[in-house]
């Protein structure tokens, strides 16, 4: 009967898994909660859209009483507030959407 030969290295060993990325790195916890910053932000937000809502109605009244004869500033002034408002809604949507998906998650 002829030797075998040596058995090498199992091929399916597994090594342990170590990370080369930096070790510094803080990963977020559930714990942490969201900074005031954000907050601000969306009531930031929230305060422009309703400033330019009321220039857009002060203009607005302005042309109907006759003391602004530019409508297309009027115009510009109302376009103005519609686009502020729909940019706070997609995000107060993006923050409700994301509310939910943790939510959901949770069960």
């Amino acid at each position: 009967m002829s030797a075998l030969p040596p058995i090498g290295p199992n091929p399916l060993a597994t090594n342990p898994v170590t990370t080369t990325g930096s070790p510094n790195i803080a990963l977020p916890t559930a714990a942490e909660k969201p900074e005031a910053g954000d907050r601000n932000l969306f009531m930031d937000l929230m305060a422009r859209a309703n400033e330019d809502q009321i220039r857009s109605e002060e203009a607005i009244q302005g042309l109907v009483s006759g003391e602004n004869q530019d409508v297309q500033q009027v115009v510009m002034e109302v376009v103005k507030a519609e686009m502020s408002f729909q940019i706070f809604m997609e995000v107060r949507n993006q923050i409700v959407d994301s509310y939910n998906e943790l939510m959901r998650m949770q069960f």
